[in-house]
C-alpha cells in the first residue's frame, strides 16, 4: 500500500489536483468593450512588462460563416472587456509570431507568457470562432471575467 501511495502522490502533485487558477487581466482591459488596435512594438512591450491580456490577430479575409470578429465583439459587449487587436501582417513582427503561425487567432497572455490560444486550423476550435457562448466559455476557463467592480 505504501508503494502505491509513493507512486500516486508525486503524480498528483506534478499534474495538479484541481482547476487551474484563473488569471486577471490588467485593469485597463476591464470596464471597456472595444478592440484596442496595437502595434508589434506595443505587444512586445506588454510582454516585456509581464502584462496579462487577450490578443486577437486577424487577416483581412474571412471564409467563416459568421465573421469571428462579430463573435468577439459580442463577447466584449456582454462582458465589458477589451481585447487587443493587430493585423497578422504586423503580428509577424512580434515575439509571439514564433508560436502562432495562423490567423485569425485569439491568444491569452498571463504575465507576459502565452497561456493558450485558439488554433485557426483546428476543427475543435471552430465552434469558438462561430458561437459567442462557446468563445465565452473558453475564455472563462482561463480568465476572471467579472471582477465585481
Amino acid at each position: 500500500m505504501k508503494k502505491i501511495l509513493l507512486l500516486i502522490l508525486p503524480i498528483i502533485f506534478i499534474t495538479g489536483c484541481g482547476k487551474q487558477e484563473l488569471i486577471t487581466l490588467e485593469d485597463k482591459y476591464y470596464n471597456n468593450n472595444t478592440f484596442i488596435t496595437s502595434t508589434a512594438t506595443e505587444i512586445d512591450s506588454y510582454l516585456e512588462n509581464k502584462e496579462s491580456f487577450i490578443l486577437y490577430t486577424y487577416n483581412n479575409y474571412c471564409t467563416l460563416k459568421i465573421p469571428c470578429e462579430d463573435i468577439f465583439k459580442s463577447f466584449m459587449t456582454n462582458n465589458n472587456i477589451s481585447i487587443l487587436s493587430i493585423p497578422f501582417s504586423e503580428f509577424k513582427n512580434t515575439k509571439l509570431s514564433k508560436k502562432i503561425k495562423y490567423a485569425p487567432t485569439v491568444i491569452i497572455v498571463d504575465k507576459g507568457k502565452v497561456i493558450t490560444s485558439l488554433n485557426a486550423e483546428s476543427d475543435n476550435d471552430l465552434p469558438k470562432y462561430q458561437d459567442v457562448d462557446e468563445f465565452t466559455n473558453w475564455i472563462k476557463e482561463y480568465i476572471v471575467i467579472d471582477r465585481g467592480i
